[in-house]
């Protein structure tokens, strides 16, 4: 067999390519043929499971699975995001890393202010399908557990629904926020009042138009300066400007 720097370099390998490689399982360490697609794919799932979570349906008994995400009461598969009020979370990692500091800091306040942070805005994106996805404020972080925490979410805006077994990341939403000028708000389910969390650090002007891009008109209640609410005579979809 030649040296293997004898070999030619191929600097654009396919997912179908083979490498040369140890089998470390059973203890009898085979020389084993691995796809590079299975490696990548391997690599890809234990970064995953380290800084992400799994969504399970039936996990209410302990012991919690880590990297795992699931409803207070259990079930919840295909539930839509906008339905979405409270998630717990097993705070203990694939690598056994604990995450709670993390959910911590995404709800903190702004030390100066006292206000919400600009991170109190956060998204949760399917990593298997970047077409759904909830946007909310994250609005309390409780201790139920050993190293369980519950998350309440007010919702703001989204795609989808939650899926058995998908792996969610849990972030701060870096395009919403206190401390921009405007806000726009994608009202998707036809309700006669929309609530709405736009962290905008003031009582911002308002203006609604329905999906049609028809201006409407509604009554506005300022429940403080990061969120309102606005009233109309019957519901309908559309779009909502904040400035």
């Amino acid at each position: 067999m030649a040296r293997i720097s004898t070999y030619p370099v191929q600097p654009n390998p396919d997912g179908s390519d083979i490498l040369l490689g140890t089998d470390a399982t059973g203890g009898t360490n085979a020389t084993k043929n691995f796809r590079i697609r299975d490696v990548a794919a391997s690599a890809i799932a234990f970064y995953l499971a380290n800084t992400n979570w799994k969504f399970e349906e039936d996990i209410l008994v302990a012991p919690f699975e880590k990297s795992t995400v699931y409803f207070p009461t259990g079930g919840g598969e295909d539930t839509l995001w906008e339905n979405i009020t409270a998630l717990r979370f097993q705070t203990v990692m694939g690598n056994n890393t604990d995450s709670q500091p993390y959910l911590e800091y995404l709800l903190s306040n702004d030390p100066v202010t006292g206000q919400p942070a600009r991170h109190n805005t956060i998204q949760i994106i399917d990593r298997n399908d970047l077409g759904s996805f909830g946007i909310y404020e994250f609005v309390s972080l409780t201790h139920i557990d050993g190293s369980i925490y519950e998350a309440g979410l007010s919702f703001i805006q989204g795609s989808g629904a939650i899926e058995q077994l998908h792996v969610y990341g849990f972030e701060a939403d870096a395009t919403l926020g206190a401390g921009g000028s405007t806000y726009t708000h994608t009202q998707a389910q036809p309700l006669q009042t929309w609530t709405i969390t736009h962290n905008l650090g003031k009582f911002p002007s308002v203006s609604v138009v329905n999906d049609n891009n028809i201006l409407m008109y509604g009554d506005i209640a300022y429940i403080n300066d990061n969120k309102i609410t606005i009233t109309f005579s019957a519901g309908f979809s559309g779009k909502a400007y904040l400035n």
